[in-house]
């Protein structure tokens, strides 16, 4: 046995109440951590009603929100856990023969919890969900929380999401419902070539 220590994990997962969905994820995520991450994880439990203001730091716009705090980068998964094969690749525990290609890395930016912002990100969840398998990471980043990002990134409008990985960098602007566009630009569905530059933006 490796006398190298090992890594921590540090997670906190934001919840509302003890709602049934919030349960689901917290059961969720401890069966994970106990198959996966035994004596290398400590759970902090959130709870967005007794303490609303947490919700700001780590910029929460949906619940149930686990955020690997440690070890860095951080990352965000949202929903109640229950998809194991997305929560792996979450938290980089994905299985070694899954090609880093295959990896969808998304940045969804939004002007706080508005209808639109909130349609997009059901939107978007619910494309990678039932076409990308767990093999993506979606990161919701508030334009209000971080300005810097959104000029960094040359965001001009919101919803927009960016895909980061796999290349090329592709964008969309708009609630995401127009679902076979996205699937297209995804590339999980197949479109002309001469319908893409390497930067396309989702009207």
């Amino acid at each position: 046995m490796s006398d190298e220590p090992k890594e921590s994990w540090e997670l906190r997962l934001y919840v509302a109440g003890q709602t049934p969905r919030s349960l689901q994820a917290f059961a969720n995520l401890k069966k994970i951590c106990e198959e996966h991450l035994k004596g290398q994880y400590t759970i902090e439990v959130v709870d967005l009603v007794d303490n609303p203001q947490l919700a700001r730091g780590d910029q929460i716009l949906a619940i149930p929100t686990l955020v690997r705090k440690l070890p860095p980068p951080m990352r965000k998964i949202i929903g109640d856990l229950s998809d194991t094969e997305r929560v792996l690749v979450g938290l980089d525990l994905r299985p070694r023969d899954l090609a880093p290609e295959q990896l969808y890395v998304l940045q969804l930016y939004v002007t706080g919890m508005t209808k639109n912002s909130l349609r997009a990100i059901e939107n978007i969840k619910r494309v990678c969900r039932d076409r990308l398998n767990g093999r993506y990471q979606l990161e919701v980043i508030d334009i209000y929380q971080n300005p810097d990002l959104a000029r960094k990134e040359q965001i001009l409008a919101a919803p927009t999401l960016i895909k980061k990985l796999p290349v090329p960098l592709r964008r969309f602007v708009g609630d995401l419902s127009d679902q076979e566009r996205i699937l297209a630009g995804l590339n999980i569905r197949p479109i002309p070539p001469d319908q893409w530059d390497d930067e396309d933006d989702e009207q």
